[in-house]
């Protein structure tokens, strides 16, 4: 693996390596751009035997949120944090609370935002150490809102743009829904999805327990195998599992008229997006939709009341729709015009700010 390569092809220029032998702690960050403001870094837990993949992992989450702030005009740049251990290990508070101190080393260029890798609880022993952190604030955890729930609520408002768009209705009641993937994202999708109006909504996942949690509030929603998700019939399919998960012989198997995803990327390469043009499927990638949590963290940051954040969600409407037309307009894929425009947004703030 060419590190500094793979640097480059992500537009990071830093990745700092940590170990705590003492604690089984190997942490990798990568800072992708300070232009808009301290980096928000999202976690991940990678398996220790595939180092390479977990430093490929951590620049390409750096870079994606990088996009996601700037598309939104958020005033964040875009770091990533891969925790090298293995996925099913349980990891205890000294582990935790030598993560807050390696925080601290970089003097707050990033804030670490809690994602599905670690509980709200192995962010109390982070903060034990460090104040660097985002998505623990009491007074909005209390009344409901959460990052997680943040994402949720922002994604309708994508599939609000992406019905408009291309289905050529204004609401999203009476449409199919398919949730791919039932962890923290996902079902708190399958909430909010539950909140519209005579919707048809189609779960899987590889664990039970996650699928039981959905049929318990909502015993009519249809669960299928996970190989059997991709051929069934819907008007919207979310993945909500990894990224690059989609290859060319998984698109093909697709009945659905619309792709998108909570993950950045859910496709394996370029080339999928291809196929998926060939069978008229519209592709929106979930780094253009799954931004709520950076509405709900800027909120956070400047400390307003967490009751102004439902309308807020609504960014993300103008914002897709906006690039829906344009992409259009320029005969551009949405993923290309999506990186283009957040590029160009951070070219021009860096611009101003030499003026100072």
């Amino acid at each position: 693996m060419n590190v500094f390569e793979l640097m480059r092809q992500t537009n990071n220029n830093e990745l700092v390596f940590f170990e705590e032998p003492t604690v089984s702690l190997r942490a990798v960050v990568a800072v992708n751009d300070l232009t808009l403001g301290p980096a928000i870094a999202t976690c991940r837990i990678q398996d220790i035997e595939n180092t390479d993949l977990g430093v490929q992992n951590t620049l390409l989450m750096a870079l994606y949120n990088t996009y996601r702030a700037a598309l939104l005009h958020k005033p964040f740049g875009g770091a990533g944090l891969t925790l090298c251990g293995h996925t099913q290990q349980v990891k205890n508070e000294m582990f935790f609370r030598a993560l807050g101190v390696f925080i601290n080393k970089l003097n707050g260029k990033f804030y670490l935002v809690r994602s599905s890798s670690i509980t709200h609880q192995d962010m109390k022993d982070i903060k034990r150490e460090s104040d660097y952190l985002l998505g623990m604030n009491e007074r909005y955890i209390m009344k409901g809102y959460t990052p997680v729930v943040a994402i949720a609520k922002g994604m309708i408002q994508g599939f609000r743009a992406i019905a408009r768009k291309f289905l050529k209705q204004e609401v999203l009641d009476n449409l199919s829904f398919i949730v791919q993937g039932v962890g923290e994202v996902g079902t708190a999708l399958v909430r909010e999805l539950l909140k519209l109006n005579d919707v048809s909504i189609t779960i899987t996942d590889t664990v039970y327990d996650k699928i039981k949690i959905i049929q318990d509030i909502a015993p009519n929603v249809k669960v299928v195998k996970p190989q059997d998700i991709y051929k069934q019939k819907c008007d919207i399919f979310v993945s909500c599992g990894p990224n690059h998960l989609f290859n060319k012989e998984i698109v093909k198997q697709l009945n659905c008229k619309i792709l998108t995803s909570s993950s950045n990327e859910p496709l394996a390469n370029d080339d999928v997006e291809e196929v998926l043009a060939e069978n008229n499927i519209p592709y929106i990638p979930g780094f253009i939709i799954n931004g709520g949590e950076l509405i709900y963290l800027e909120n956070e940051f400047k400390d307003n009341p967490p009751e102004i954040l439902e309308k807020q969600y609504e960014e993300i409407y103008y914002m897709a729709s906006k690039l829906f037309e344009k992409a259009e307009e320029e005969g551009k894929s949405i993923t290309k015009l999506a990186k283009e425009t957040a590029t160009e947004y951070i070219q021009n703030v860096a611009s101003i700010k030499k003026l100072k």
